[in-house]
């Protein structure tokens, strides 16, 4: 899960809370911006249901669960190599760092990192996001207004900013090549695809032998990427339909047929599907 905003006053705590309880994983990926430091100065909000969920990691961890933390721009202060040193002493099953690679059951390797590091605007202007956040924050708060007066209560409170936000999200993809430069990079990795955060657009794209899946937030979407015991990874979104990644069993079996010119493209289609599947009635899996 990424971009779960902790400290923001538009963060989903309770709902996050809830889709933790879900699950007993055996390793757990917070992959930025799990902590909003940004609001430290202006705006704090830490409400009973964030002290619920620090409680409720430490207590997977202490069961045996590998908690593993990805900083982003909204919490880099956890990239300073004394405050991780802090964290390794106090919780031995909790590891911070700018990326992980995850190796799923069928041998599949996914590079994790939020993404502001590919991120031009973050990297030469941070200055225009921090601006751009006071005001995205007014509009989430007349959107959860709308909601409030003039929708149903099933239906996203925070629809109409997840549009706005996808929308500049896409025009900052487009712009940045944010896409191509991640995925470049986990391929210098040696990994098969990137799992990351960052631009609250959750989404499972299928490349020319390389996956890009985006874990989506907790303040617009509340979605979140698990891998299931079967290897199929999973993209639960509670206004949307999941989607799905069905890997194929061999990694190496399936890597040698990129590269195999004699392999019919019909065919590779077949051995990395990835579509969407039924929505889950709630987060269990």
């Amino acid at each position: 899960m990424s971009d779960v905003h902790l400290g923001s006053k538009h963060s989903r705590a309770e709902e996050f809370l809830a889709f933790l309880q879900e699950f007993q994983p055996d390793s757990l990926y917070l992959v930025g911006d799990f902590i909003d430091g940004w609001k430290i100065n202006t705006g704090w909000h830490w409400s009973t249901a964030c002290d619920e969920i620090i409680a409720h990691l430490i207590r997977v961890s202490q069961q045996g669960t590998k908690i593993h933390y990805v900083s982003g721009n909204h919490d880099a202060f956890l990239r300073n190599p004394v405050f991780q040193a802090g964290c390794r002493a106090t919780l031995p099953r909790f590891e911070v760092a700018n990326e992980f690679v995850l190796e799923t059951a069928a041998g599949w390797k996914f590079l994790i990192t939020h993404g502001d590091l590919f991120d031009c605007v973050e990297n030469n202007a941070q200055w225009l996001s921090k601006g751009m956040t006071v005001a995205y924050d007014a509009c989430l708060s007349l959107n959860r207004w709308y909601h409030r007066i003039w929708q149903h209560r099933e239906r996203n409170p925070h629809g109409v900013c997840a549009v706005l936000k996808d929308r500049v999200k896409r025009w900052i993809r487009f712009v940045s090549g944010f896409e191509n430069k991640i995925l470049d990079h986990a391929k210098s990795k040696d990994c098969d695809g990137v799992i990351c955060g960052h631009i609250h657009t959750p989404d499972i794209v299928q490349g020319d032998a390389m996956w890009y899946c985006n874990t989506g937030d907790w303040v617009e979407n509340c979605t979140g990427l698990i891998e299931r015991h079967d290897g199929q990874l999973h993209l639960l979104r509670r206004y949307d339909d999941d989607l799905f990644l069905r890997l194929p069993a061999q990694r190496e079996t399936v890597r040698r047929s990129f590269s195999a010119p004699s392999v019919p493209d019909n065919e590779q289609r077949e051995l990395v599907p990835a579509g969407a599947g039924a929505s889950s009635s709630g987060y269990a899996a």
